[in-house]
């Protein structure tokens, strides 16, 4: 609806009728979609960007937390090793 009122060939009055919202919930949602637009046309190849974009904090996101425990995981089986070697 919001994409529709932006077309040329339409007015917002017509995408009103159309769709039976009040003009100000239209102009409302319009302005969600400009202040969200951007994060809409984020870089997703980057990880970090990505998480950003989804609302997650830095080192919150699901791919930073599996990190976190594979490195981990590592660390408890190299003190595992180097426990088992001193005969503790």
């Amino acid at each position: 609806m919001v994409l529709e009122s932006y077309q040329r060939d339409t007015t917002i009055e017509a995408v009103r009728k159309k769709f039976g919202v009040s003009n100000s919930m239209i102009h409302r949602w319009r302005q969600e979609f400009q202040s969200n637009l951007p994060l809409l046309f984020t870089d997703k190849r980057n990880p970090k960007k990505k998480a950003q974009a989804q609302g997650y904090q830095p080192g919150e996101s699901p791919d930073e937390l599996k990190k976190i425990i594979g490195e981990l995981t590592v660390q408890n089986e190299s003190l595992k090793k180097v426990q088992g070697l001193l005969g503790n």
